[in-house]
């Protein structure tokens, strides 16, 4: 229909425009979901006198190793400390260059920059946003260290085609898996994918320690670096010091303050039997979203590579704001009234001022990701969000999308 001059008594009038909410309270973005578990684990470590990185961690990251199937796996106090980790073990470093999506959170680039190289940007897949093979083979040059393939919003990038050029290019492959916890590719998990990989496990990820992050690896000589870089650059961490008789502690290499705490490391253990089942429902959710969605014109929604298995972290979706007399920025606003929480995975890094004036990237060199910025979206995605809440997201974002059609 037209709604160019729309009938004020229409009960497709949005809220934000006068008419009734779809929800008289909002439905928010994301909502924890933690009980009597996890409070009683950070109760025990609180109480056994220990709190820092020690048997709690080692525990976490046997754990995790284990869910993903990786040899090593090393707990940091953030992703993005792990990612700076990675590179300080490749030897990526001044001189370096590392290619770097253009579509992703700043925190990716910011840590090739935190290792002194250069991040070169590279456009993204339509429909996919993740990293695009094709053209990180022709941004690969002589500087060239590392690709790093993010996987975003839960879907794995196409990393069948990345391996072969890393392989053939003779560069080093990392997995940003912030969201991929739960991700899987040709029936590998992430985290096993690359050389190595870096975790999230913020508050609004699929698992959460508040904040952390872990890394992976199957490489040895990497496995033992990280963990002598991430405290300090110590060869024997204080966990491994008590209660073995004292032993002199020696710095036998830089190193940082990366480490997870035991408080943390103790609230991801007792997550990690959940895990399973939150997966499920978040595909399930997934799932309904999609169904649902596919109703309503002037949406599409994201897709990932053959033989991918989403982790369901977020549901971004892109809408076509050619068919609409408003900007995305006013749809999230007119979301927002009708009680429904939003947010935005991402806007391309060339759109942030740092990137663009500090780094002189421009935005018009990786339409893709730039177009993309303008039209995507994420909704309400947790695993406690109920089937008739779906709808109400779904029934408030068509309401909106009719009422604004050109």
């Amino acid at each position: 229909m037209s709604a160019l001059r729309p009938d004020p008594a229409s009960p497709d009038r949005p809220a934000c425009e006068g008419g009734t909410p779809i929800r008289d309270s909002l439905l928010p973005f994301f909502r924890l979901d933690l009980g009597r578990e996890e409070e009683e684990a950070v109760l025990a470590v609180l109480r056994s006198g220990w709190l820092t990185t020690g048997p709690q961690c080692e525990r976490f990251e046997a754990a995790f190793a284990s869910y993903t199937e990786a040899r090593h796996a090393i707990a940091t106090s953030s992703c993005t400390t792990g990612l700076h980790l990675i590179l300080h073990a490749a030897g990526v470093g001044p001189g370096d260059e590392v290619l770097v999506p253009a579509m992703t959170f700043p925190a990716t680039a910011s840590a090739v920059l935190h290792a002194g190289a250069r991040p070169v940007l590279v456009d993204v897949l339509p429909e996919q946003l993740t990293i695009d093979p094709a053209a990180v083979a022709a941004a690969i040059g002589p500087r060239t260290r590392a690709i790093v393939a993010v996987h975003l919003a839960g879907w794995p990038a196409e990393m069948d085609a990345l391996r072969a050029l890393a392989a053939e290019r003779g560069v080093v492959l990392i997995e940003d898996a912030a969201h991929a916890i739960g991700t899987r590719y040709r029936g590998r998990s992430a985290g096993t994918l690359g050389d190595a990989a870096s975790f999230s496990f913020y508050a609004n990820k699929n698992l959460t320690t508040c904040e952390g992050g872990m890394v992976t690896t199957a490489r040895d000589d990497w496995a033992r670096t990280i963990r002598v870089a991430r405290l300090h650059g110590i060869d024997v961490d204080a966990s491994r010091r008590d209660g073995r008789g004292y032993r002199h502690w020696e710095s036998v290499a830089l190193g940082w303050k990366y480490n997870l705490n035991d408080m943390q490391a103790a609230l991801g253990l007792a997550q990690m039997p959940k895990l399973a089942a939150w997966q499920a429902r978040r595909v399930a959710i997934d799932r309904h979203y999609r169904a649902a969605l596919a109703q309503v014109e002037g949406v599409a929604v994201l897709r990932g590579p053959d033989g991918g298995e989403t982790s369901a972290h977020i549901f971004p979706v892109l809408v076509d704001t050619e068919r609409l007399r408003i900007d995305r920025d006013a749809l999230l606003q007119a979301l927002l009234a009708e009680g429904i929480g939003v947010g935005v995975h991402y806007r391309a890094l060339p759109l942030h001022r740092f990137f663009r004036e500090d780094l002189g990237f421009r935005a018009e060199a990786f339409p893709v990701a730039t177009d993309a910025s303008h039209r995507t979206l994420s909704l309400p995605m947790f695993p406690a969000l109920a089937g008739a809440e779906i709808d109400q997201v779904v029934a408030a974002l068509a309401r909106i999308l009719r009422y604004y059609a050109r």
